[in-house]
């Protein structure tokens, strides 16, 4: 039955991961050179919240992070207090929208709907291996207000936003290269990010494996929906990028669903549900790239979903990210359409 369990979900995961290069990886020894630099690891010297980060651990430690992802970062009550807030506001730092970083201002009572996306592939049909990530709607009225966060981008009007995604992403050194056969684990760091939903809906417009993203309404009260988007926010405030991504046991799903159970206060039951697993597929703008090359062979895939697999309790598959929110009971019965039939306009231009 092992046998078995290892060759079904390396047989699913085949179609994807043919698609993904092999390329040498880095040296494990630390770079000295002075690209390395403490001074290297700025990414705009005019932003008062860039993070300026390293690996934290693995063969590439403290090596510079890439500038193209952050994590999200809440405001302490002295650093909000230079931008005036408006009374019953929070403010969020590094949240990202057009290629920028912004001081976002949120009201704290703002969360219309907290919908949990799943994001599937068109060259790997299982429900095992997705993307998963949040996102909030704000109600009419209650837009946060983003702000320009470094000086270069002063001159930038404020923007009103209603539609955001918060994703727990994998972050990479700068001059890093992706090799599948080094392992998912302590290779890359985790960045809990917030974009603007418009931002999100290109990336998938652009990203050609994408097959569809659903939509599920989670069924929350008023008071778990903000308690929800407090949780992430302070889940990306406290962890930073100082968390290794895992392919199975800290990923895109897993770390949504961990806010989501501190929210609603899960407790697994049974042992299935106290060792869920998700087989997560790291996500990232260089990632993203590197897939268009088409390299990986079958053979350096299996060798790494075995290594991973292994991991797992005897006889269990990962769990279905749709299968995590219906086992919390969290299905609203509002059903939503799928995010390319809710923006067909914007997802008609795409590529297949």
């Amino acid at each position: 039955m092992r046998k078995q369990t290892l060759t079904i979900v390396a047989l699913s995961a085949l179609s994807f991961f043919a698609a993904v290069p092999v390329v040498k990886a880095q040296s494990a020894a630390p770079q000295t050179s002075s690209n390395n630099t403490a001074k290297s690891c700025i990414c705009d010297s005019k932003d008062p919240f860039d993070p300026r980060v390293r690996m934290p651990k693995g063969p590439f430690k403290g090596q510079c992070l890439s500038c193209e992802q952050r994590s999200v970062r809440m405001l302490s009550p002295a650093e909000a207090a230079l931008y005036k807030p408006a009374p019953g506001t929070m403010l969020v730092a590094n949240f990202k929208h057009k290629g920028k970083y912004w001081i976002a201002q949120i009201p704290k009572n703002a969360v219309e709907d907290a919908i949990f996306q799943i994001q599937y592939f068109n060259v790997l049909r299982s429900a095992y291996s997705a993307h998963g990530q949040m996102r909030f709607r704000l109600k009419p009225g209650s837009e946060a207000i983003l702000i320009p966060q470094s000086a270069t981008n002063k001159r930038q009007k404020a923007i009103r936003m209603r539609d955001f995604i918060y994703s727990a992403n994998a972050i990479w050194v700068r001059s890093g290269v992706w090799d599948p056969v080094s392992g998912l684990v302590d290779f890359y760091a985790v960045a809990h990010e917030i974009v603007g939903l418009e931002d999100r809906i290109q990336d998938a417009v652009k990203y050609p494996f994408t097959d569809r993203i659903e939509q599920i309404r989670l069924a929350l009260t008023p008071q778990q929906k903000q308690q929800l988007l407090l949780n992430v926010i302070m889940q990306g405030d406290r962890d930073r990028t100082n968390l290794m991504y895992d392919t199975l046991k800290r990923n895109c799903t897993t770390e949504s669903l961990r806010a989501i159970d501190r929210t609603i206060g899960y407790q697994p039951r049974t042992p299935q549900e106290k060792q869920e697993y998700f087989l997560g597929i790291p996500t990232g703008p260089e990632l993203n790239e590197a897939l268009l090359n088409r390299n990986l062979t079958p053979e350096t895939l299996n060798q790494l979903l075995t290594e991973q697999i292994q991991k797992m309790p005897k006889v269990q598959l990962p769990t279905p990210p749709l299968d995590a929110i219906v086992r919390r009971g969290l299905v609203d019965p509002r059903k939503m359409p799928n995010l390319e039939a809710e923006f067909a306009t914007e997802f008609s231009s795409r590529k297949r």
